[in-house]
């Protein structure tokens, strides 16, 4: 029997927005009239990753009303953090568990070997970023492939299964940045060329920019 190998993704989707201020939950603002956390749930669905966990926390109910579209969708496992405020850590590794769980993969001739650790606010990354990363992983046999903008590391990270073990050790508000630290050797990193992409919406000033960035591609198609 061939066995087909995935390379999963988690959303790390549960932060506070304590940054964010004003009582905003940034994932739910909005970017042309959709959440922020709808543009990266459907640039990960639009790319080859699967299956893909969304790990939420901060206000679930809430988010989950803004999701509704996407619950019934057969390649993702929504999944709550009780634990989030300890730190991102915990999104982690609940969302590796759950891929652990669950079998990886809901058929026995496949595989996940890999996942790929998004951020819920980093709504400008594409479906392009990240097959550049799942394919870069299957032509390097690199355990670790992170993308570089203009030379600077960023997100998201693809790592290989064989370091779940050490991934769901992780404590803190870190996702694998020691993680990636204890195995530089092993890296692979993508050029993805602007930095934009690499934003977060993680205060209100940044939201702006991503805003800006956004509305800036809408007239260029036009």
């Amino acid at each position: 029997m061939t066995t087909f190998h995935h390379t999963a993704a988690i959303i790390l989707a549960a932060g506070s927005s304590s940054r964010m201020g004003g009582g905003r939950h940034k994932l739910l603002l909005p970017l042309h009239d959709r959440p922020v956390l709808a543009h990266v749930l459907d640039t990960v669905l639009a790319s080859q990753a699967r299956p893909v966990v969304l790990v939420l926390g901060h206000q679930p109910e809430q988010v989950r009303t803004h999701l509704a579209a996407y619950t019934a969708h057969p390649d993702l496992n929504i999944v709550e953090n009780p634990d989030y405020l300890q730190g991102m850590s915990t999104s982690l590794r609940l969302g590796i568990q759950t891929l652990q769980a669950n079998g990886y993969t809901k058929h026995p001739d496949e595989k996940v070997d890999s996942t790929l650790v998004l951020l819920g606010d980093q709504p400008l990354i594409t479906a392009q970023h990240i097959d550049m990363l799942i394919a870069t992983y299957r032509t390097t046999g690199k355990r670790i492939i992170a993308p570089t903008y203009e030379g600077k590391r960023g997100n998201p990270t693809l790592f290989d299964a064989s370091l779940f073990p050490e991934l769901l050790e992780v404590t803190g508000d870190e996702g694998g940045r020691s993680v990636l630290e204890r195995h530089r050797e092993e890296i692979a990193t993508v050029e993805m060329g602007s930095p934009l992409a690499n934003i977060d919406v993680d205060t209100w000033e940044a939201y702006q920019r991503v805003v800006e960035v956004w509305e800036r591609k809408e007239v260029e198609k036009q």
